[in-house]
C-alpha cells in the first residue's frame, strides 16, 4: 500500500521544523532544510510503524486540506489500516 501526507516546513531563527497536519504529533527538525525533510522521513516511518504495532488506524490526508510545501510517499503493509481524516 503506498500513502501520500503532506510535509509542511517552517523555517525559524535556528533550523526548520518539519510537521505532516495529517499525523498529530509526527514532527521534526533540522538545522538545514535537506536535514529536516530526511529526519521527517525518518519520523513518518517510525510514526506508520507505531501505529501498526498498536493496531491503531492510519489516518488518510483529506485531498487539498493542507497547503503543502512537499509531500513524502510510504509504503506499508496491510497492518497498517486506514482511517478517514476530515
Amino acid at each position: 500500500m503506498t500513502h501520500t501526507f503532506s510535509l509542511t516546513i517552517e523555517k525559524h531563527p535556528d533550523g526548520y521544523l518539519a510537521t505532516f497536519p495529517a499525523l498529530p504529533g509526527c514532527h521534526s527538525w533540522g538545522m538545514t532544510y535537506e536535514d529536516a525533510v530526511k529526519h521527517a522521513q525518518d519520523a513518518v516511518a517510525l510514526y506508520i510503524r507505531t501505529l501498526a504495532a498498536r493496531g491503531d488506524p492510519l489516518p488518510v490526508e483529506a485531498a487539498g486540506k493542507y497547503p503543502v510545501s512537499l509531500s513524502i510517499t510510504v509504503r506499508t503493509t496491510g497492518a497498517a489500516r486506514r482511517k478517514s481524516h476530515n
